[in-house]
């Protein structure tokens, strides 16, 4: 594969590749504190010039203090950036907005970036012609005992792919063993669509907004690539492993899925009927193994339950469930 032109060109003329990275973060100072952490531990290659934006998508601000903290110790220039309302979209762009860069990444507020990242992350923009790349992240579980194999699945991006290979978000090429999401990704900025934002403000509360813009960049020619030295780790805590809670996301997953697969077709509402014939048709198999998933029991019916859970969600008429909203109101 031949080298990113674009990014060479940038080398050669002695220019540092800009680098904006966005964690979006809401009222968890203490995992966003280990987040920042773990870039104060980066070795920032020349040919990478790093700004860190943190967008608090909170209404009190409650993540100024961390990143203020952060600012004053770190070789990294730092900013704090308020966006509301309550909204990863709306967070999300902001975050792109804030900086005019060559590239933006995006890590979580619950993630931890492994030493050299910036460096791979560097080579990957070197190396190879994408615009969006897309590195390997493993989930940190608080109690392992309780993630299942699909709940190991749906927090972990990690396969046998050589650096390099070319990812599909939709279409025959698509690998169904994992999804491409703004986790531990980077994205070449001209290739985003910028009018009126990147991120539609409509999949907010319930997620896929990252999921739709891939369907959307795809569809309009952009490449995605494979870049598993950039490794992240996602800390997942034991109310994220609740069956009632997996089989919502993975419900609101298969809501996502056909969502943007639908909008990014030139025939909508006909793509959207044709996926869901498809989830009948996978419901219907998916009921003949009922009796053997409820005979093993334990985890494999949970796991059973969970997939039931994303065909349902592909065949749903109504919007995107507002996960995120309710998460917030279980808080207060």
């Amino acid at each position: 594969m031949k080298p990113n032109q674009a990014a060479l060109a940038e080398t050669q003329r002695g220019s540092p590749i800009e680098l904006n990275l966005v964690i979006c973060t809401f009222h968890r100072e203490p995992l966003l504190a280990k987040t920042l952490a773990s870039l104060s531990r980066q070795q920032c290659p020349d040919t990478l010039r790093v700004r860190v934006t943190v967008v608090d998508n909170s209404d009190e601000g409650t993540a100024a203090g961390v990143v203020e903290r952060f600012s004053r110790e770190s070789s990294f220039d730092m900013r704090w950036v308020p966006a509301h309302p309550a909204n990863i979209a709306v967070a999300r762009n902001a975050g792109v907005k804030a900086h005019v860069s060559d590239y933006v990444a995006f890590l979580d507020d619950d993630n931890e970036i492994g030493l050299g990242w910036l460096g791979a992350v560097a080579e990957a923009i070197r190396a190879y012609p994408y615009d969006v790349y897309f590195g390997a992240y493993e989930a940190r579980f608080e109690i392992p005992e309780l993630a299942t194999a699909a709940a190991r699945q749906v927090f972990s991006r990690r396969f046998d792919f050589p650096a390099g290979r070319e990812l599909f978000a939709m279409g025959p090429r698509q690998s169904h063993d994992f999804s491409l999401g703004t986790n531990n990704s980077i994205f070449r900025r001209a290739a985003l669509p910028m009018d009126p934002a990147p991120f539609d403000l409509a999949f907010g509360h319930g997620g896929g907004e990252d999921y739709d813009l891939l369907c959307r960049m795809q569809q309009d020619g952009r490449r995605f690539g494979w870049a598993p030295g950039a490794l992240a780790y996602e800390f997942v805590p034991a109310s994220r492993c609740d069956p009632v809670y997996l089989r919502r996301r993975f419900f609101v997953g298969g809501q996502t899925f056909a969502a943007g697969v639908a909008g990014s077709s030139g025939r909508p509402r006909a793509t959207r009927w044709w996926l869901r014939f498809k989830a009948v048709a996978q419901a219907v198999v998916l009921a003949v193994r009922l009796p053997l998933a409820a005979w093993r029991g334990g985890e494999a019916f949970l796991d059973y339950s969970y997939r039931f859970a994303g065909v349902l969600g592909k065949m749903s008429f109504g919007e995107v469930m507002p996960i995120y909203r309710r998460s917030v109101a279980a808080r207060k």
